[in-house]
């Protein structure tokens, strides 16, 4: 799709003028189009190197609350649409793991969180020891999945398909990869979703020793 939406608007600045205005439209598009194939692929590179065990972890202990409010930052500027609350503890939560791996897998979650609230209202982060593992749940207010579809979630490519969800776009890769990295850690990840309310999605990571 993303191909098809770049050679389609190529094709039209080639063989027809536009005014300034609408060449800087369809050329934003163009743009938008090619970070979302550069998504793309590199999700599929990723979950490739995964499945034939061809990833390299690099673990260590790490504390994941200064993580947690690093990329909450990111996704935070702009409170236009979404208010984000965090409930993540002063005191560190250690495990071990790779950092780069586990923020794409925040990332991730909340960049979904965001996407698929399009109204807005409030993303809560939360994190916390339960037993032997740290637990980290992305609340959101959107739209929600249906039940039958929440087993499939976490297949390659798979797609809720909806009105809704297709004005959204997606790879239908994100989620694959998400649990991949965190079942490499030792840990699980699930969601929790009503349709119409809202979506909880949630992993667990084993706790690593002081």
């Amino acid at each position: 799709t993303p191909l098809a939406s770049l050679r389609g608007f190529a094709e039209l600045m080639l063989t027809r003028e536009f005014p300034p205005a609408q060449q800087r439209q369809y050329l934003t598009i163009m743009e938008k189009e090619t970070i979302r194939l550069s998504t793309l692929i590199n999700d599929f590179l990723d979950l490739q190197r995964i499945e034939s065990g061809h990833q390299t972890y690099h673990l260590e202990s790490i504390d994941l609350v200064p993580l947690l409010n690093q990329v909450l930052a990111l996704f935070s500027f702009d409170k236009t649409k979404h208010t984000f609350h965090s409930n993540v503890p002063k005191f560190p939560l250690l495990v071990r793991a790779d950092a780069d791996r586990i923020q794409q897998v925040l990332a991730n979650l909340l960049s979904n969180a965001v996407k698929f609230s399009p109204n807005g209202r409030t993303i809560k982060v939360e994190a916390a020891q339960r037993e032997e593992f740290i637990v980290v749940k992305i609340s959101d207010e959107g739209i929600g999945i249906a039940s039958e579809m929440v087993p499939q979630l976490f297949r390659k490519f798979f797609r809720v398909d909806n009105a809704t969800t297709r004005k959204i776009g997606g790879t239908g890769l994100g989620l694959a990869l998400v649990k991949q990295i965190i079942e490499a850690h030792g840990g699980q990840v699930w969601v929790e979703s009503t349709q119409g309310e809202g979506s909880t999605f949630s992993f667990s990571l084993p706790v690593a020793s002081a």
